[in-house]
């Protein structure tokens, strides 16, 4: 088998799509928008074989995907390769099923990924969503919104604000901030190519907020991006609400990345009230 592993390029796209969507899958991780845009950041790495493809982020060796993931996988166990990172519960027990008592499983909680039900989004129903929708009421009352498409006509407009919302957080300081920075640039300089989705909300006519990501499975959307101006009250939910409601109806359910530990970040992705908690495992070769 030839597999060679090469930096993310357009021409793998179709395949990786094809892959994910045809499998199923529900991982943020393994969408070709984020193997492209943290390429740089992670060392990101891809080897296509006929409608299946693997993933390599620096050493780590990600879950193979698509039809042929079985032969992808002994393949790379045939190369020493002892371990695979961004096994979602259906995967492990597919691994498990496939080869029995050749892998030991190890939780990750900080990679695992938040999945919402999309109508819950949009509508904030509920005693425990009640605070999301003071603020969007009062984002409401207090300021002359605009929600517009992340297009050719607003991209400069989010590239400037992305721009703004690093330096207020000071991004250059904080080695994960700066990562991601890398990352939201070079979504949004590809965004065309890559087929995003997005958003941008003006307050009093200026720029408070973008979002944007991308299909994911069957029915998934996964949000890679959303910032905010976090001075402005109701500005994250305002945004967040309106990009859901903004989806194409075949779109059920929300998928928006893990929360890398960071406990504020968790603390805001668990006050959405997720359906799942979409754990990850690594899988280690038994020795």
């Amino acid at each position: 088998m030839t597999l060679n592993f090469e930096t993310p390029s357009f021409a793998m796209k179709e395949v990786v799509d094809q892959a994910v969507r045809n499998a199923d899958v529900q991982v943020c991780d393994q969408t070709f928008g984020n193997l492209y845009c943290w390429a740089a950041a992670f060392e990101v790495a891809l080897a296509i074989y006929e409608d299946s493809f693997v993933a390599r982020w620096g050493s780590r060796y990600a879950v193979p995907v698509g039809p042929q993931r079985q032969k992808l996988l002994e393949e790379l166990l045939a190369r020493g390769v002892d371990g695979f990172v961004g096994a979602d519960g259906c995967y492990k027990a597919w691994l498990e099923e496939t080869f029995p008592g050749r892998f030991t499983f190890t939780e990750r909680r900080s990679s695992a990924d938040y999945i919402y039900d999309r109508q819950k989004l949009e509508l904030l129903t509920g005693k425990k969503l009640a605070a999301k929708r003071n603020h969007i009421n009062y984002f409401e009352q207090n300021f002359q919104w605009q929600i517009r498409p992340l297009d050719d006509s607003t991209l400069e407009d989010a590239i400037a604000f992305n721009e703004r919302w690093c330096e207020q957080n000071h991004c250059l300081q904080e080695p994960s901030l700066a990562r991601e920075g890398c990352a939201v640039r070079r979504g949004l300089r590809h965004f065309k190519e890559l087929g995003y989705t997005g958003m941008v909300l003006y307050a009093n006519g200026t720029p408070c907020a973008f979002t944007y990501g991308e299909p994911i499975g069957k029915a998934g959307f996964c949000v890679h991006v959303e910032k905010a101006d976090a001075a402005l009250r109701g500005a994250y939910p305002m945004i967040n609400r309106e990009f859901v409601r903004s989806l194409p109806p075949e779109i059920q359910w929300i998928n928006r990345e893990d929360d890398t530990g960071d406990e504020g970040l968790r603390k805001a992705k668990l006050s959405y009230q997720p359906k799942e908690l979409l754990m990850k495992y690594t899988a280690e070769v038994v020795k």
